[in-house]
């Protein structure tokens, strides 16, 4: 069945006598959960993966990055006034950060983001969308069309926003790193787990007990080994006394002889390929940055981290709008230069003539001070307003 073997993995989750909580999409379009055959025997699920420090910091910049852009409707180049409310607050419960933020996480976990489509406003298009997750939704062809069912009752897709991530051609359903990367997932769970019990002291023993004794039972053996315990255990730094037939021996371990350091830091570099990020966003070592200034790297990023989702995302509200409109984020915050390259632009602008002081001042959200000259105007004075205003030259025009 391609991706995942589903009959034989749900008969072994039944087995269990309990449900984990982890997405499965099969090639029907089928979502629900599925105890997952993870090589690094560990349970990956969405709890555990957030559970990862590279995941969370991946998942929740891309997701804030996107969610707190400006996202509005325009008709041709002219801004639709009043907006829509969809695109105001698309879920009346939550603020839209809250909404759009959730929308991007959902979509790079698991690939897919479900919500049922309210009430019809003043423009006959709706209001407003009421989220769902993706546990609860099954989604199947029925006539040629699709059906989405959601705690025991059945939406149209005209009732339905369905805004699907990477999908391969004829399938219903988009794969997030979930369910197509979960092997991976599992590893960095599995690092990360061992890490804490390394620390803790139980991934390797301190040392060996011997006995000479050859009689040496089970029960004399943890009895041993209790008494050791009691001694010498905790933080006790007392000398050990020992009979003739005992002996102990101190076995030394350390982190870079275990390979712990490299194994999370190549864990590093793959959860940024998995997510799409550059390595060095997440802290991996002897990653660096390859961009020149601040405005080419944040091109990069929106160009290939962030621009995938924001066109799904612009696509499926579009359609929700009435024609002739279309739903667009406003990047430009993200692409802004820092002051200094800014104003250095500026001079040049004006220098040529191709842009009035005005037009320039208008960029940096300032009033117009009624001159447009662009060529009598002089550039020294367009240069002397980040001191003359307070304003740093040196800041990242953030």
């Amino acid at each position: 069945m391609g991706l995942f073997d589903f009959l034989r993995r749900e008969k072994r989750a039944t087995s269990y006598g309990f449900t984990y909580p982890n997405v499965y999409v099969d090639a029907q379009g089928h979502m629900g959960r599925l105890f997952p055959d993870i090589n690094a025997g560990v349970i990956v699920d969405e709890t555990s993966t957030l559970s990862v420090p590279g995941i969370w910091r991946g998942v929740t910049l891309i997701s804030d990055a996107i969610g707190g852009l400006p996202f509005h409707a325009y008709r041709g180049e002219e801004y639709v006034d009043p907006q829509p409310n969809l695109l105001v607050k698309p879920d009346p419960t939550c603020t839209r950060i809250e909404t759009i933020s959730a929308m991007v996480a959902s979509l790079i976990i698991h690939g897919n983001y479900i919500a049922i489509l309210g009430e019809p406003g003043a423009n006959g298009y709706p209001d407003s969308i009421f989220p769902v997750s993706s546990y609860k939704v099954q989604v199947k062809k029925q006539d040629g069309r699709l059906v989405y069912r959601i705690n025991d009752a059945d939406y149209t897709s005209d009732e339905i926003l369905h805004i699907k991530g990477f999908s391969m051609p004829g399938e219903m359903v988009g794969y997030g790193i979930l369910a197509a990367q979960r092997q991976a997932i599992g590893g960095a769970v599995a690092v990360n787990t061992y890490a804490q019990r390394y620390f803790d002291g139980g991934a390797q023993p301190t040392g060996i007990i011997y006995s000479a004794n050859p009689d040496l039972t089970q029960e004399d053996a943890d009895l041993l080994k209790s008494q050791w315990l009691r001694q010498y255990g905790g933080t006790k730094r007392t000398p050990a006394v020992l009979n003739e037939s005992t002996k102990f021996q101190q076995l030394s371990d350390n982190a870079k002889d275990a390979q712990l350091l490299e194994t999370r830091a190549f864990s590093l570099t793959e959860i940024a390929n998995m997510i799409g990020l550059p390595a060095y966003y997440l802290g991996a070592p002897n990653s660096s940055r390859t961009y020149s200034n601040v405005s080419e790297e944040n091109l990069q990023l929106v160009r290939w981290s962030l621009l995938p989702y924001v066109q799904r995302i612009e696509s499926s509200f579009t359609e929700l709008l009435p024609r002739g409109q279309y739903a667009k984020m406003n990047l430009d915050a993200l692409l802004r230069p820092d002051t200094k390259t800014r104003y250095e632009t500026h001079k040049i602008a004006l220098d040529s003539g191709f842009l009035t002081v005005d037009e320039v001042r208008e960029f940096e959200n300032r009033q117009p001070i009624g001159d447009t000259d662009s060529v009598e105007n002089t550039p020294a004075e367009v240069a002397s307003t980040p001191e003359q205003e307070g304003l740093d030259t040196d800041d990242d025009g953030a």
